[in-house]
């Protein structure tokens, strides 16, 4: 048997951040937020980067909920997805951004795409 799940993946490219937030997405309104599979990121090129996902509000101005998942190896291998640890039952409720901080270990890369998996609802 079979069971359906609608799983949704974005791919960001968050350019290069120090000790800094960027929003992803705003949360779509009337699903009950999302609840956080996994995600990971990539670079072009080697650094010291942590990148950890966070919940930004409803705003998307400050990092409101917190960390949702932290960046995987301190150092970033250029080409190799780094994965996110992840936070079991991780959420972001509806109306809030979801975005990005680099966690003041080093800078991203020009090129770092960030990608999320998610489903609607908690």
């Amino acid at each position: 048997m079979s069971s359906y799940a609608d799983v949704n993946i974005v791919s960001c490219n968050i350019g290069a951040l120090t000790n800094d937030f960027r929003p992803l997405f705003k949360v779509p309104s009337g699903f009950g937020g999302i609840t956080v599979l996994g995600a990971s990121y990539i670079t072009e090129t080697a650094g010291t980067s942590t990148v950890e996902l966070v919940d930004l509000g409803t705003a998307g101005t400050s990092i409101a909920g917190g960390t949702i998942f932290t960046g995987g190896s301190a150092v970033a291998v250029a080409g190799i997805p780094n994965a996110m640890t992840v936070d079991d039952g991780a959420t972001v409720s509806e109306g809030h951004w979801v975005g990005v901080k680099e966690a003041n270990t080093g800078t991203t890369g020009a090129i770092t795409i960030v990608t999320l998996s998610y489903c609607m609802g908690k």
